[in-house]
C-alpha cells in the first residue's frame, strides 16, 4: 500500500508540474499562482518558477506570432494584392481642412 501511496503522490506532482508548465502559455499570472501554491513550495522557488513561466510565456508567444507573420507573407505578395483590390475597386479619397488664425491673447 505504501508504494501505491506514493505512486499516487508523484502522479500527482508529474501531473501538477506538466500542468504549470503547460499553463505558463495559457493561464494568467494569478492563476498559474495558485497552481504552484498548491505543489507546497518554499517562496523562493515559486517565485523563480513564476518568472520562468512569464519569461517562457513571453517568448512562446513571440516566436508565434513571428511564425504567423513569416508564413503569411510567404504566401501573400503585398504588391499583388494591392495591385489586385485597385483593379476591382474604385478609389476615392475626400480631403477637407480648414485653417483659423490662432487668438492672440
Amino acid at each position: 500500500m505504501a508504494a501505491d501511496d506514493l505512486q499516487s503522490k508523484a502522479s500527482d506532482l508529474v501531473k501538477k508540474v506538466l500542468t504549470v508548465g503547460v499553463g505558463a502559455i495559457f493561464l494568467t499570472e494569478e492563476s498559474l499562482r495558485g497552481l504552484v501554491s498548491e505543489i507546497k513550495l518554499p517562496k523562493e522557488l515559486m517565485g523563480g518558477i513564476l518568472e520562468s513561466a512569464g519569461k517562457t510565456k513571453n517568448e512562446f508567444l513571440s516566436k508565434l506570432s513571428t511564425e504567423i507573420i513569416d508564413r503569411a507573407t510567404e504566401k501573400l505578395d503585398p504588391a499583388a494584392l494591392v495591385e489586385e483590390f485597385l483593379s476591382r475597386n474604385d478609389v476615392e479619397l475626400n480631403i477637407r481642412m480648414s485653417f483659423k488664425a490662432k487668438k492672440k491673447d
